[in-house]
């Protein structure tokens, strides 16, 4: 009998629509009709050419003509390029009026880097440029989001991506671009915006719900990267914020052990059971329950174990851990009669799964010789042994396993080719009920071959 059990981790995930690239012009930022030109807020100066440039950029804003606004800002662009490139490179008020001139067009990327200049050379004008990239960003997300709803994929991501781009002062769309990409399986890009949002909100008291999610969000995506030392100092800094959140403690003793810090995440795993048996058992979730009852199997509180993994398969019947770890559990008591009708449920979840048999042979063994030889034939007539090595549960759920070939006997000893056959998963609700079934074919395996095993369902509705 193994003596470690299974510790379920379960990880949840939201499942959005593909990811989208490309470049457009982003008429969100544009006004389709005149609108009356805001005088800026911060000291410059305009004169001569930069005055004749402003009063076109007024007319862009105010002419009641299309068709004349669009040539005044074309006038007063020719104005500012001239300028810029000769003796006025240096003018704050040129390149304030050439973002102003970027932005009115919808030219994000001319805008940010005017600004930028403007920011760089007049700080005072801070207020006023961050003024104007906030509304544009604002309007972008706006307009993202719409899409979104509208299922338009490829121009929600656009629009939020052409946002940050104009302005990185906010963490929400940084945020909603790292759950678009994250869910997309772009755990890189999906990282990447993860750290920018947490940047952007680590030091603002009005920020906090953004910093704790996003901070999160990348130590998971660290995470599924395998980069485990980068997720523990995340968590690690989310636990100075939020000390007592079980999530994060989880989470963290699993990037402990992944990481090869085996001890450290002893301390935390142990820590979170002795807080769990403190609390009424029937108030824990069954990932909590679940670890406290690995707690007491491997501590050789068997009694204990049982009434736990007991509850659990009350909660669900159809958990192959809560009813393996149960199966187990029983053997170590002797408890044979319960370890028979337990083993049975455990083949009704995994009927290719060897162990299974073995566990209701060992029921047997001291019940019913007639009830044992026929679990012993049924088990060495198995032509494969299946083992589940990943199941994700979310919007659509996804299993994972191996069939490895195994030599198969009939009733007489004889031994049976390997033969092909068609495995049938079932996709369960909490009742039992059949939400979704699948068909994989598996090939015929000589005994040791291996072949992996993968399918999906969507959740109804």
């Amino acid at each position: 009998m193994l003596k470690r059990l299974v510790l379920v981790v379960l990880l949840v995930g939201i499942f959005m629509p593909r990811q989208a690239f490309g470049q457009q012009y982003f008429k969100q930022v544009v006004p389709t009709d005149a609108v009356k030109y805001a005088i800026p807020l911060c000291p410059l100066t305009f004169g001569g050419n930069l005055r004749n440039a402003q009063n076109k950029l007024r007319d862009g804003h105010e002419d009641k003509n299309a068709e004349k606004r669009a040539n005044a800002l074309d006038e007063s662009m020719q104005i500012l390029l001239g300028a810029l490139s000769t003796d006025q490179g240096n003018s704050a008020a040129a390149w304030y009026l050439l973002a102003r001139n970027y932005l009115v067009r919808g030219d994000l990327a001319g805008a940010d880097s005017a600004f930028t200049k403007v920011e760089q050379m007049q700080p005072d004008c801070d207020l006023d440029t961050q003024q104007y990239r906030q509304n544009a960003w604002m309007m972008l997300a706006n307009a993202g989001i719409t899409k979104q709803q509208e299922e338009d994929n490829d121009s929600t991501l656009i629009l939020l991506r052409a946002a940050t781009r104009i302005f990185r002062g906010l963490p929400h769309v940084f945020e909603n671009l790292g759950i678009l990409f994250a869910n997309n399986g772009m755990v890189d890009s999906a990282a990447f915006y993860f750290r920018q949002a947490l940047d952007v909100s680590r030091t603002d008291s009005t920020l906090i719900t953004n910093r704790n999610s996003s901070a999160l969000n990348l130590a998971l995506m660290n995470q599924r990267l395998g980069k485990h030392e980068e997720a523990i100092a995340t968590l690690r800094e989310f636990l100075q914020w939020n000390e007592n959140d079980t999530d994060a403690r989880r989470s963290l003793a699993y990037s402990f052990r992944e990481a090869g810090m085996v001890d450290s995440a002893t301390v935390i795993e142990n820590s979170l059971v002795r807080d769990f048996a403190t609390m009424n058992l029937d108030s824990l979730s069954f990932i909590d329950l679940m670890a406290v009852g690995v707690t007491q199997f491997n501590a050789d509180r068997y009694d204990e174990a049982a009434e736990i993994f007991t509850k659990l398969m009350m909660r669900n019947p159809w958990s192959r851990d809560a009813v393996y770890n149960l199966a187990n559990t029983l053997l170590a008591l002797k408890d044979m009669v319960r370890l028979t009708e337990v083993s049975k449920q455990l083949i009704e979840i995994e009927p290719m799964n060897e162990d299974a048999y073995r566990l209701l042979g060992q029921g047997y063994r001291e019940r019913s010789q007639d009830s044992l030889v026929a679990t012993a034939e049924r088990l060495v007539g198995l032509p494969i042994h299946v083992e589940i090595t990943g199941f994700q549960i979310g919007s659509t759920s996804r299993i994972e396993g191996i069939a490895t070939g195994r030599e198969a006997n009939d009733p007489t000893g004889a031994i049976k080719p390997p033969t092909a056959l068609t495995l049938v998963f079932e996709f369960l609700d909490e009742s039992g009920g059949v939400v979704a079934s699948r068909e994989i074919d598996v090939p015929a395996l000589a005994p040791t071959e291996e072949h992996a095993l993968q399918t999906e369902a969507a959740a109804p509705g």
